[in-house]
């Protein structure tokens, strides 16, 4: 075989038959583009929403016939609707066998868009296979033609049908990534058949440009031996045939959708009441040993008592035997550390007596800072940060400065090779949206926060949830109560104050004690109104792993007025930027997965200059800072935070023309 045999090469194309469209035909065959197109780009997103492998490979093999059933209905309706003056039919076996290539081409268009992020390389790779499919489908099913005359093509027209083939291919991939980023709120749909349009007209202008480059040749003096087909029954047969392959798919495709979304919806339904009982039940049981701890306690003190005078009385008695005299001074010995630990048990039930005086928690801070200085070693840097103009605070101060000691034990014990311990105090006031979402009853108002931040090992959820309990812990035998942080929490909740604890593996701790701010204060003047916390109507991304810390930013956010999407991490806020336009992320700085608060600020700076980013964070500004985990002239709004802080920072973030994107400096909730 020669190119010649092929191509039309050295012949005039003014012999060859003239042909002419059947215009009905013509708008049939797009019609069935639409269609075709219409179902794969439901299938596109019903795969990217599915993350088991075999129900992906499923609806992808679904989808592709589908679409390809689409393509080769149309290419075939199209090739019926080129009339010519002699009489056409076409080989079934091959005609067939030309669809095989149309459902290849929707398997790997199938398999690049299908995803939650779509690169430009993918749609350029993916685009040309494409291309190259349909044309193959389009040259397989021109050979299936029977007629007599000799069929060739134009070389250069050959050439630009398989160049239009492959730019339209990737064309309507990339538009179709382009209508996927608009905000179309109720209109969504029209989204999708806007994609669908653009994809079909890309398939049929393919095949209408790869038949400009057909020539029909007829030999002289050659008689008909070829049956003509009733063009206009057969094309309509077969766009009925595939219309109903097609929208069979179709339906089943939106209606696994439907199903997958009420399912999503009534398993959020049942998280939430799971979270909720498991919330109470974590109450009660610390509620229930709490009165069962207080009352051993108590009742143990009286028995210490009567063991402890006995043993006092034998000491004083100078007629007792020098070996009577050490026992007794042995079992005081072990009666002081029962003591000791019968008042941690007193601390957890909220039972122990407190004397509480009015204080500044910065003079506390001061003085205890020296104490750990000195005593943790060398290879702990203590660093104190005190809050100017901190509000004053009635508590037990021993009490405060033993609880402090107790989490700096526990931070120095997190760290055995060395690392920072931050001691920070701050003003805050706790809203109505923050202590609903608390296991205990914390009342709303103003506090001020001691925290306590390392940068040790982190503690895992299930750690943490439990790391109040009495006699819990994770040190060795021989290495811990497991009183220290139930101790602190008694006190805490003796005091109405509150405690929370925030950790992240591999990146250290932070522990939060909140006091409810002294009333006994001057007299001031009774505050104004408060003014309505200030919103807006941009588009903004909150980036945060708890899902119920997620959930409530999002809808204080909603609240202010904003248009809000949420992503529980960096990958998948990376995917919802590049579809659609946001004017801010807010975004959590320690997140589980490749990328962190950070490193996803940096990549939104890089690629989307013109989106404000905020960080937000359990962990206080300092010790972020001298972790390295964020730069300085950064927004940092710190958890938990006030409705009204949390409008102010984003007003704020908004407004501001800062360099990097971030927005003023260190502004904190």
């Amino acid at each position: 075989m020669t190119l010649s045999d092929f191509f039309a090469l050295n012949v005039d194309p003014a012999r060859a038959l003239p042909g002419s469209y059947n215009p009905a035909l013509v708008l049939l065959s797009y019609l069935v583009a639409v269609l075709g197109s219409y179902a794969f780009l439901q299938f596109a997103t019903r795969i990217a929403e599915l993350r088991h492998t075999g129900l992906r490979l499923g609806w992808m093999a679904i989808g592709a016939i589908a679409m390809g059933c689409g393509i080769w209905a149309m290419h075939f309706i199209a090739m019926l609707a080129h009339i010519l003056p002699i009489p056409v039919s076409y080989d079934p076996g091959v005609t067939t066998l030309s669809g095989v290539p149309a459902i290849l081409a929707a398997a790997i268009a199938l398999h690049v868009v299908a995803r939650p992020v779509v690169t430009a390389p993918r749609l350029l790779i993916g685009g040309t296979l494409m291309g190259a499919g349909i044309g193959a489908m389009h040259y397989t099913g021109m050979s299936a033609m029977q007629l007599d005359a000799v069929v060739r093509y134009d070389p250069a027209l050959f050439v630009a049908s398989i160049v239009v083939a492959v730019v339209l291919a990737v064309l309507a991939l990339q538009t179709r990534e382009w209508l996927s980023r608009l905000r179309l709120g109720r209109l969504g749909n029209m989204r999708e058949v806007a994609g669908a349009l653009i994809l079909g007209f890309a398939v049929t202008a393919m095949h209408y440009t790869a038949m400009e480059s057909t020539y029909c040749f007829a030999p002289a003096g050659q008689r008909g031996s070829v049956a003509d087909l009733d063009q206009p029954i057969f094309a309509a047969v077969t766009a009925l045939i595939a219309s109903l392959v097609v929208v069979l798919a179709l339906v089943a495709v939106i209606f696994d959708r439907r199903v997958a979304v009420e399912a999503a919806a009534r398993a959020e339904v049942m998280a939430s009441h799971r979270r909720t009982s498991e919330q109470l039940f974590q109450a009660q049981k610390m509620e229930a040993v709490g009165q069962l701890t207080g009352g051993v306690a108590h009742d143990f003190n009286n028995i210490l008592t009567i063991v402890l005078a006995n043993a006092d009385a034998i000491l004083e008695d100078q007629a007792a035997p020098p070996h009577i005299a050490r026992r007794a001074q042995q079992i005081c010995d072990a009666g002081q550390k029962a003591s000791d630990l019968t008042r941690q048990l007193l601390a957890f039930s909220r039972r122990q007596i407190l004397k509480p005086e009015k204080c500044d928690l910065s003079d506390i801070v001061a003085a205890t800072g020296q104490l750990m200085r000195r005593t943790l070693g060398e290879h702990i840097v203590v660093q104190t940060v005190g809050a100017a103009n901190l509000w004053a605070v009635n508590v037990d101060r021993t009490q405060v400065e033993t609880s402090l000691i107790n989490l700096c034990i526990n931070a120095r014990d997190a760290m055995p090779r060395g690392g920072r311990i931050t001691i920070e105090t701050k003003n805050v006031t706790l809203d109505r949206d923050y202590v609903l979402g608390l296991e205990d009853e914390v009342a709303m108002g103003d506090y001020v926060m001691l925290s306590v931040t390392d940068t040790g090992s982190g503690m895992p959820p299930e750690i943490v949830k439990r790391a109040f309990e009495p006699f819990y812990t994770t040190k060795e035998v021989g290495q811990g109560t497991g009183l220290g942080l139930s101790m602190v929490y008694g006190f805490m909740r003796q005091s109405n104050g509150h405690i929370k604890i925030y950790s992240e593996v591999g990146h250290g701790t932070t522990v939060r004690m909140y006091f409810p701010r002294s009333s006994a204060l001057p007299a001031t003047a009774a505050p104004g109104r408060r003014q309505a916390a200030p919103g807006g109507s941009e588009r903004i991304l909150v980036v945060e792993d708890e899902d119920a810390v997620r959930a409530i930013v999002g809808e204080q956010l909603r609240g202010l007025g904003y248009d809000v999407k949420l992503a529980g991490d960096a990958e998948e806020a990376l995917a919802l930027l590049r579809d659609h336009p946001f004017d801010l992320v807010l975004t959590d700085v320690v997140m589980p997965g490749r990328l962190n608060g950070k490193a996803l600020a940096d990549e939104v700076v890089r690629s989307w200059p013109g989106t404000r980013v905020v960080f937000m964070s359990g962990y206080s500004e300092n010790a972020l800072l001298n972790d390295g985990r964020l730069d300085s002239g950064v927004m940092l709004l710190a958890k938990p935070h006030q409705k009204a802080d949390l409008a102010r920072i984003i007003r704020s973030a908004l407004s501001s023309n800062g360099e990097r994107g971030f927005g003023n400096p260190a502004l904190q909730g």
